[in-house]
């Protein structure tokens, strides 16, 4: 046999070896998983936890989540909302969360994002 055959003999041993195994099947998921996926773009209610002491990081979540929301909406609709309620209206976010203390959220038109006020 000549040099250059061996050498894509050895090449193809590995590939061929790899083919002929038994690819595992995929776990099936539990039942109830698929009743609660959600596709992609779906609008998502931000989660608020209750109490008087919300974290700081929770806080920054949920703005970031809305924020998110605003600039699809910002980026689809050619416009910024006029309010939270719109986002919700159309369908970008679930429901309007409600803000920790006193504050409210409001949309910062210079910096197309949602703030606490």
């Amino acid at each position: 046999m000549s040099r250059s055959f061996q050498l894509a003999a050895l090449c193809l041993i590995p590939f061929l070896a790899s083919c002929s195994k038994d690819q595992e099947a995929p776990a099936a998921e539990p039942s109830n998983v698929t009743a609660t996926r959600t596709t992609i773009g779906a609008p998502t209610t931000p989660a608020v936890p209750d109490g008087p002491a919300i974290a700081e990081a929770d806080v920054s979540a949920i703005l970031e989540e809305m924020t998110q929301a605003l600039r699809k909406f910002s980026f689809e609709k050619k416009r910024l909302p006029t309010s939270i309620d719109e986002l919700v209206t159309a369908g970008y976010l679930g429901a309007k969360p409600t803000a920790p203390g006193s504050k409210r959220f409001a949309i910062d038109p210079k910096e197309a994002r949602v703030v606490l006020k």
